[in-house]
């Protein structure tokens, strides 16, 4: 058995991690056994061997980070993760892969902890068993640390224009390939989905709306294709239920 660690659920999320996501994905494609535990976020930098989620427990191993997740899963079903994806394929996954993951996640971040009434959604979700006054200063440490974060990767050093011209920029390039076929690289689904879908979902079904959010519902192909994605993974739900 293996068991994924994760945030829990917040804001219309099932799982507020897009990472945790991405692995819970690559579990049911691969149909392996698991569960999932959802560890409150002032829990996660003790338990978690970097500090953050996901990370996933088999046995006596305990392994963090979702790339090397995903990795070690793949090498436990033997390849079938990657098995048949052309060097082409691999070169554009990898590409979307790291537009969404390492640039469009910032611009996500940023709209979800930095906006007042995003923030105080999310504390209230994660915190409700605090005191306000408490719940008030884990919020308010939280925009600090992620406004610092922000700032070393560049996104927090942009203006509001400037930072929806960088989310349109990355949203326009994934909805013109999802216009192509009915998954990222084709007709099926692989494994550079779970990364697109997972960050798709955390910013388009996030309530309350936010400036990204927004600007991503000018997007129609992306309910159309996380609902492809759903109906592929049999019924995985992005949202609360």
């Amino acid at each position: 058995m293996i068991t994924l660690y994760g945030m829990p659920s917040a804001c219309n999320l099932k799982q507020l991690s897009p990472f945790v996501v991405k692995v819970e994905m690559a579990l049911l494609y691969l149909e392996l056994e698991y569960e999932v535990k959802h560890t409150s976020p002032t829990k996660i930098p003790l338990l978690s061997p970097t500090g953050k989620v996901p990370w996933i427990r088999v046995g006596n191993v305990t392994l963090s980070e979702s790339d090397s997740i995903i990795a070690f899963l793949n090498d436990k079903a033997c390849g079938a993760l990657y098995d048949g994806l052309t060097n082409d394929q691999h070169v554009l996954g990898l590409a979307l892969k790291r537009l969404t993951e390492d640039h469009l996640y910032w611009l996500m971040v940023w709209a979800k902890w930095i906006s007042d009434t995003s923030r105080a959604a999310l504390a209230e979700s994660l915190f409700n068993q605090y005191p306000r006054p408490i719940k008030m200063m884990i919020s308010a440490a939280t925009k600090r640390h992620i406004y610092a974060k922000c700032k070393s990767q560049g996104i927090g050093s942009m203006n509001e224009e400037e930072r929806e011209i960088e989310a349109v920029k990355d949203l326009s390039a994934l909805s013109d390939q999802l216009q192509k076929m009915p998954f990222l690289l084709g007709s099926d689904i692989t494994v550079y989905d779970f990364s697109v879908a997972a960050m798709l979902s955390s910013i388009t079904f996030f309530k309350p709306c936010n400036w990204l959010s927004d600007v991503a519902k000018d997007y129609s192909i992306f309910p159309e294709y996380l609902e492809r994605v759903r109906d592929r993974l049999g019924g995985y739900e992005f949202v609360q239920v």
